[in-house]
């Protein structure tokens, strides 16, 4: 059996190095703390060719279900699109709550069961939005939009 003797000043010097390490490391993570950077604002696509009215970032048109009706003289252009994409309802209620209001729109009135359907009103022009739920935090988001229908006098 092999007696094993300690150097006492070199077990110091290897407590303190170890110490200094542990420290100076832990005043690094410190930093990363502090500078934390504020995250990039979400990428606002546009329901085109209806620049004002917001689409999530991610979501992607159905082409197949989607269609823009416009005359040849720009008189009168109404559509009716569909989007998908990785965002749950509530993320994404909330998403045109707020930008469709960015964009100049005024809430008419919503109505909230299985979907959501948002109604909103902008010189001459009526949007309604309907959002689905889907799985897997999923919503599928239906755009009506068209001109004010006028009264007859």
């Amino acid at each position: 059996m092999k007696i094993i003797k300690c150097n006492l000043p070199t077990v110091s010097l290897g407590i303190v190095i170890f110490l200094s390490l542990a420290f100076f490391n832990s005043c690094a993570g410190l930093d990363q703390f502090e500078k934390q950077v504020s995250p990039e604002p979400a990428i606002i696509n546009n329901a085109l060719p209806f620049i004002d009215v917001p689409v999530p970032n991610g979501f992607n048109r159905d082409q197949s279900k989607s269609f823009v009706y416009e005359t040849s003289n720009n008189d009168m252009k109404v559509g009716r699109l569909f989007f998908s994409g990785a965002l749950g309802l509530k993320q994404t209620v909330e998403f045109y709550q707020n930008e469709m209001i960015n964009k100049g729109w005024v809430l008419v009135n919503s109505m909230a069961s299985t979907d959501t359907i948002l109604n909103y009103r902008k010189e001459g022009w009526i949007c309604t939005v309907i959002i689905r739920p889907r799985s897997f935090s999923r919503s599928i988001v239906e755009i009506q939009i068209g001109p004010v229908q006028m009264q007859s006098k």
